[in-house]
């Protein structure tokens, strides 16, 4: 057989199976030998991080071929019956095969040629110490050619798992692949979201993985413009929420923002500088996290060192004002390479487009890796941040739609918010650890502890004549000291009980938040300080001097929980059943004390307890197609407390089911992964503000969000890459008040048949970026739209939020500068400079879109 690529060399055949390193070989399923450049010593100590899961052999070793950057060739009749129990955690190439091939009756060996390698493998028994065994049949002479390395295909890393880029198609680690960089767009993977070493293609759930490389390509520097657009279903939150919040199929995420895979508490500003993706799973999440939003959870993944040295400074400046300088360096830290570093760290000042409105901050995010052995790996991470921000406000609703004034117009009054600007002091410190028992059991534990201080502030809209622009305004403010902790310890293992494979998780979690005693401000409303305010011609300034306290306030919150959950595989590796439970405890203790301190409410704790189970099957035919369907529970702890009502009380548990099906494909060579998903979700107890009185929260019996989504990600060729991404979604009150069509408007509330407001039911997005080879090689142009339907504003529907489409567009070019590499970049957000707004909670909580934005940025990296 004669296999023909390039530049060729001629090679002879002598074994049953042999690998091709560093070479590009066609025709798998066919005997060679291939020689690489590649050195005893590299092939016995170069260790590489693998997740390949248990199941077919064939499987496994076209996966170790993936993501080592192999080719294997090799005859089938001798692998078709045999089965592997996978490989998790850091080997050398040997160490890989050894832990496959081990009790198969197959085995390796190594053959020196001067300074290549020829790896054989062959039937025990049957290889002898050269390149050529005896008793193995002689083969055909084939032609192999060396070959480029394919772009790098994404892992998402973090726990125990990956270091650097992630898997690659080709050879792509440390300074090739620019300190994990370019990642693709697309990932096979999401282990530490999942919490398995589970290729997504066998999982019955739709997770979206958003990777380094977009983030870089689009400049996203913060959580919301890394996310929204390039996963299906996926809003921003008005920003009167003071924290960092995502909507999910037609929920926030409020409560539902991890890090490393532990629930965080109410972030604010998050930046990309330290994450190495961002991953997005659909649906509730309660059977392995506990308390979250049953719309999805949001995990940020973080980098983590590298074994080579990498060190890169980048510095942005865009419109507004904007600058923000970054630094991104690694390196072992001795020569074993048993203890390495990283840090990111950025610096941000910005103006807004908005009158008034500003931020500033700084992030530092050092983190640390030991990896004394093969069998244990732990990181370090800490992060501090410093950040000062004037609000933007949002926008009103006048008749039908919003008011016609600019969005540029602050609404707020900047002598009251100027002199309480809004902060965010964060410390944080966490671990993680993973243990491989042996080759089919591992041990991981995470752990953080927080301590952050809040001082929230806000000049809230409670009221608008709608003939006159007259507005009616209370003001907000707290200041607060949270301490909080998180940890878990997961328990995974492989084994085989007759045709059944396992894939086993057992784990145990607990989350705890405490607040001591804070005061409280709301004064509503806050005419006696600040002036009438007229939305058409506004006049600023306030007589603010300081206000009494109307209440001081201390929570604790803290739950914990067990889980248990085993994936089946039988029939060829082709179908995997997932079946899982989780029972949680949850407690949220309040207490509420007036100005003088003497009288109080003392909310008794609130208990909730439930089980929660999560039933999934996967079907998969072929390597490249899988059908996929999943039922699951979610139980949500209390939302909070209802602060506003005459005795605070607290708020109810939400419970949350969902219907999930779906399909998953694979094409062009593994390169562009397509997921299909249909969902049906029912959310209990809805929460939601009260726009007469922002101390006060409405809540809804029961809503349903049903729709689909589909997702396409990855590498066309060698040279085009796309993100596209299409979701219908009705989202509806199903259980609610009884309509009056007098009252509805003023009081707001939750009415059955009424659509949730904010959440449009078409929107889609397409991102491609071309990336030049030749004379224009480093060149690469990127561009796409982002087309959002109309939604209704508001739980009453009295308004529309108009549909809109942006355009954004990328134009970057890298080049070498000695041993270093220097990228120029520009990229242009909302190109026509389209008026819109991209979220709404009520008639006076209208979030205005971002206008035309430019940033232009300069990175070195060596």
């Amino acid at each position: 057989m004669a296999i023909k690529c390039g530049q060729k060399k001629r090679l002879t055949g002598t074994t049953a199976i042999a690998i091709g390193i560093g070479v590009k070989v066609v025709g798998l399923g066919s005997p060679a030998i291939a020689h690489a450049s590649m050195t005893q010593k590299e092939f016995t100590e170069a260790v590489k991080s693998y997740q390949i899961p248990q199941g077919s052999m064939d499987i496994a070793l076209n996966r170790l071929a993936d993501e080592s950057g192999v080719r294997l060739i090799y005859r089938s009749h001798l692998t078709a019956k045999l089965r592997t129990p996978g490989l998790a955690g850091n080997y050398s190439l040997a160490g890989a095969l050894d832990a496959l091939l081990f009790g198969t009756g197959l085995h390796y060996r190594l053959s020196e040629n001067g300074e290549t390698v020829s790896v054989v493998l062959a039937q025990a028994g049957n290889a002898a110490n050269d390149a050529s065994p005896r008793g193995a049949r002689s083969l055909p002479t084939i032609d192999v050619a060396a070959a480029r390395p394919r772009p790098a295909r994404a892992v998402s890393q973090g726990g125990g798992g990956r270091s650097g880029a992630g898997a690659a198609s080709g050879p792509l680690t440390g300074k090739e692949a620019l300190g994990g960089r370019l990642t693709g767009y697309m990932a096979d993977t999401a282990s530490t979201t999942l919490k398995t070493d589970m290729p997504l293609m066998k999982t019955p759930f739709s997770v979206q993985v958003i990777t380094r490389e977009t983030m870089d390509d689009q400049q996203a520097i913060d959580l919301n413009n890394a996310v929204v657009g390039n996963s299906s279903g996926v809003l921003v939150v008005p920003n009167s929420s003071f924290y960092t919040g995502l909507m999910i199929r037609g929920f926030s995420t409020n409560t539902s923002i991890y890090f490393n895979g532990l629930r965080q508490y109410q972030l604010m500003n998050v930046d990309t500088a330290n994450l190495q993706s961002v991953d997005v799973l659909k649906g509730p999440a309660a059977m392995l996290y506990g308390r979250s939003e049953p719309g999805g959870l949001v995990d940020l993944v973080p980098k983590r060192p590298l074994d080579t040295p990498y060190y890169s400074v980048q510095e942005q400046a865009g419109s507004y004002g904007f600058t923000r300088t970054t630094v991104d360096a690694t390196a072992p830290l001795n020569k074993e390479k048993t203890l390495a570093y990283r840090f990111n760290g950025s610096y941000v000042r910005s103006d807004s487009f908005q009158d008034f409105a500003n931020k500033e901050y700084y992030f530092l995010a050092p983190t640390f890796s030991i990896r004394p052995n093969d069998q244990f790996r732990a990181n370090i991470d800490l992060q501090f941040m410093h950040d000062v921000v004037m609000p933007e406000s949002n926008t009103v609703a006048v008749g039908n739609r919003p008011a016609s004034i600019p969005i540029t117009r602050y609404l707020q009054d900047p002598s009251y918010t100027g002199k309480l600007p809004q902060r965010f002091d964060l410390r944080y410190y966490g671990y993680d650890w993973t243990f491989d028992i042996d080759k089919n059991w591992s041990l991981t534990n995470r752990l953080y502890y927080r301590s952050q201080g809040q001082d929230l502030s806000s000049v809230s809209i409670i009221g608008l004549n709608q003939a006159t622009g007259v507005l009616t305004r209370g003001s907000y403010y707290q200041s607060v000291t949270n301490q909080g902790m998180a940890t878990n310890l997961d328990l995974k293992g492989r084994f085989v009980t007759g045709p059944l494979s396992h894939s086993t998780l057992v784990g145990f979690d607990y989350y705890s938040n405490y607040q001591p005693l804070a005061p409280f401000y709301l004064v509503v409303p806050a005419s006696k300080y600040l002036p009438t305010f007229n939305i058409y011609a506004p006049i600023y300034g306030s007589n603010f001097a300081g206000v009494t306290p109307n209440l001081f306030t201390t929570n604790a919150e803290s739950w914990k929980g067990v889980y248990a959950q085993d994936t089946i595989s039988f029939w060829d590796d082709k179908i995997h059943l997932l079946l899982g439970g989780r029972y949680d405890w949850a407690e949220v203790d309040w207490q509420v004390k007036n100005n003088d301190l003497r009288t109080a409410w003392i909310v008794s704790p609130n208990w909730s307890k439930a089980f929660s189970p999560r039933v999934g099957l996967t079907i998969q035919p072929m390597p490249w197609l899988s059908f996929y369907a999943n039922y699951t529970k979610s139980l949500n702890a209390d939302n909070g407390l209802n602060a506003g009502s005459a005795i605070p009380t607290p708020l109810p548990p939400v419970r949350s089911y969902e219907w999930e099906g779906g399909i998953k494909a694979e094409f062009l060579d593994k390169r562009l992964l397509l997921t299909l998903a249909y969902f049906d979700l029912v959310k209990t107890n809805v929460p939601g503000p009260d726009p007469t009185n922002p101390g006060n929260t409405l809540v809804a019996g029961e809503a349903e969000s049903k729709g689909f989504e589909v997702d396409l990600k990855g590498r066309i060729d060698e040279n085009w890459s796309v993100i596209a991404n299409y979701t219908h979604d009705d989202v509806r009150v199903t259980k609610g008040s009884l309509y009056n069509p007098l009252t509805e408007i003023n009081t707001q509330l939750f009415i059955a048949g009424n659509r949730l407001p904010t959440v449009p039911k078409n929107m889609g997005n397409l991102w491609v970026k071309y990336d030049a080879d030749g004379l224009l090689k480093g060149l690469s142009i990127g561009g796409g739209a982002q087309v959002v339907g109309s939604a209704f504003g508001d739980n009453a529907n009295s308004f529309t939020i108009p549909a809109y489409a942006i355009l954004n567009g990328m134009l970057a070019y890298r080049f070498d500068v000695g041993p270093a590499h220097l990228t120029a970049q520009l990229n242009a957000k909302n190109l026509l400079d389209t008026t819109y707004y991209a979220s709404s909670a009520s008639r006076f909580q209208i979030m205005p879109g971002t206008p035309r934005t430019i940033i232009g940025s300069l990175r070195l990296e060596f």
